[in-house]
C-alpha cells in the first residue's frame, strides 16, 4: 500500500495569490488539508512588476495554509498563465529500439524528445510538451502506442513557450520565499483539468477564465488541446469603468459590482437601488439599473473579444459542449446568460468535483485554476510512476529473457 503524500499548489493571481495543499491517502482518495490566500502584489499579468512585494504575498499565502493544514510546506508547483505563452507545434520520428518492434514507454519518452528538439525563438524555453497523436509505420491517429509493434514511431505535439525572463523571475521569487520550485504549470492547463469533464474534451468545448486583468481561452477537442490565448482584459476593467461611470473609488466600484452588479440591465428593477453609506461615509445613491448598464456594456466588449479569437481558432459556433466559465468575474450575476447571447453556445459556470475539503473556497470557479493545478500535478505524478515501472518491468523481463536463452545453449 502506498504511502500518504502531499502535493502543494501556488497559484499567482493577478488579484489574488492562492495556495493548497493536496493530501492523497494511501488509497489515492483526495483531500484538500490546507488553504491560504494573500492579496496580490507585485504580480501583473503573468509577470511579476515587483520581486519583493510578490515575495511578501506568497510568504503570507504559504503561511496561512500551513497553518490551515497543521504541514510544514517546503515544495510547490506553480500556477503561471499571461499573453507572454505561445503555443507551437512540432513533430518528432524515431526508429523503435527493440529488436521485436513492440513499442516501450522508453520509445515514446524519445519520440517526444524528437519532437522538443526543434528550433524555438530566442528568449523562450519549453513548459509542456503535449502529444497529440502518434504514428506507427503510417498508421496515424494512434492515442497510445505502448504495445503496439513497428519500425518507426511518429509524434506530433503542442509545444507550450514561457518567456525565459519571466519564468525565471518566478523561479527566483519562489526560491526567496524559501521554497523550491519543483515546476511551473500553464494555468489554461490546469483549469481545464478541474472543470472539465472527458465527455466535454472529446465533443468539444471552450475554458474561458476571466481573472483580474486577463481572460484566458482554451479550446478542447478530441481530448485534445487545440488552441489557447490570452485577452488583455480582466473583470477589473468593469470594476475600473464603474468607478469612473459612478465616480466612486476602486474599492468602493469592487463591492458593488460582487454585491449588486448584474450583467443583464433589462432584467434589473429601476426602482432598486443601492446605498453606499452601507460602506462609507458617502451618503449617495445609485439605481441599481445604472450600476448594471454599466456592466453590460463592459462584460458584452470582453465576450466579443472572446468570440474574435473564437473565430481565429475556428470553432466559432462550433463547440458542443460548449463554453465553461471560471475565475472571479465569472461569478458576476447573468454572465453566462449574457455569455449564451454572446457566443451564441452552450455556457455554465465550473464547477469543480474530485476532490474532498473543508475549505468550500476550493470549490468555486474562481479556485479552479488552483485545484487544477493539484490534480493535473497529481496525474503526472501517476504517469510517471506508471512509466517507470513499465520500464522496469520491461528491463527485468530483458534480464530473465537472457537468461533463459544463456540456459538454452547450455542444454545439449
Amino acid at each position: 500500500m502506498a504511502r500518504e503524500r502531499i502535493i502543494t499548489a501556488l497559484d499567482l493571481g493577478s488579484h489574488k495569490i492562492r495556495v493548497a495543499t493536496l493530501l492523497i491517502g494511501r488509497d489515492d482518495d483526495l483531500k484538500v488539508i490546507g488553504y491560504g490566500e494573500s492579496w496580490t502584489r507585485g504580480v501583473r499579468r503573468g509577470q511579476l512588476i515587483d520581486a519583493r512585494e510578490a515575495v511578501v504575498s506568497i510568504k503570507e499565502a504559504i503561511a496561512a495554509a500551513s497553518r490551515a493544514g497543521n504541514v510544514k510546506i517546503s515544495k510547490v508547483v506553480v500556477g503561471l498563465g499571461g499573453p507572454h505563452f505561445k503555443l507551437m507545434s512540432s513533430k518528432g520520428s524515431i526508429a523503435v529500439s527493440r529488436a521485436d518492434g513492440e513499442i516501450s514507454p522508453d520509445d515514446v519518452n524519445r519520440v517526444l524528445d524528437s519532437a522538443r528538439a526543434v528550433s524555438i525563438p530566442a528568449n523562450r524555453e519549453i513548459v509542456h510538451t503535449i502529444p497529440l497523436v502518434y504514428t506507427v509505420d503510417g498508421e496515424e491517429k494512434v492515442k497510445d502506442p505502448v504495445g503496439m509493434r513497428g519500425v518507426r514511431l511518429e509524434a506530433e505535439a503542442i509545444l507550450v513557450l514561457g518567456l525565459s525572463p519571466v519564468l525565471r523571475s518566478v523561479k527566483k521569487a519562489v526560491q526567496e520565499a524559501g521554497l523550491e520550485l519543483e515546476r511551473i504549470i500553464y494555468s489554461p492547463l490546469a483549469v481545464s483539468r478541474a472543470i472539465l469533464t472527458k465527455k466535454q474534451k472529446e465533443l468539444g468545448s471552450a475554458v474561458v477564465d476571466i481573472g483580474a486583468t486577463t481572460t484566458s481561452i482554451s479550446i478542447w477537442e478530441e481530448s485534445d488541446l487545440k488552441y489557447a490565448s490570452v485577452v488583455p482584459v480582466g473583470s477589473g476593467k468593469i470594476t475600473d469603468d464603474v468607478a469612473i461611470g459612478l465616480r466612486v473609488s476602486p474599492e468602493i466600484s469592487e463591492r458593488m459590482k460582487t454585491e449588486h452588479g448584474c450583467c443583464l440591465s433589462a432584467s434589473v428593477s429601476r426602482r432598486e437601488q443601492v446605498v453606499l453609506a452601507d460602506w462609507s461615509s458617502n451618503d449617495m445613491v445609485v439605481p441599481k439599473w445604472e450600476l448594471a448598464r454599466i456592466i453590460e456594456a463592459r462584460a458584452s466588449e470582453l465576450l466579443e473579444m472572446v468570440q474574435e479569437e473564437f473565430k481565429k481558432s475556428g470553432k466559432a459556433n462550433l463547440l458542443p459542449a460548449g463554453v465553461v466559465l471560471a475565475g472571479g468575474g465569472a461569478r458576476l450575476e447573468g454572465l453566462a446568460e449574457l455569455a449564451r447571447k454572446k457566443l451564441k453556445l452552450p455556457v455554465e459556470l465550473g464547477q469543480v468535483r474530485e476532490v474532498k475539503t473543508d475549505f468550500n473556497e476550493i470549490f468555486t470557479a474562481d479556485a479552479a485554476t488552483l485545484t487544477g493545478l493539484l490534480l493535473y500535478e497529481y496525474d503526472s505524478e501517476q504517469s510517471r510512476g506508471e512509466r517507470a515501472q513499465s520500464v522496469s518491468s520491461d528491463s527485468l523481463g530483458g534480464f530473465w529473457h537472457k537468461i533463459k536463452d544463456w540456459l538454452a545453449d547450455l542444454v545439449p
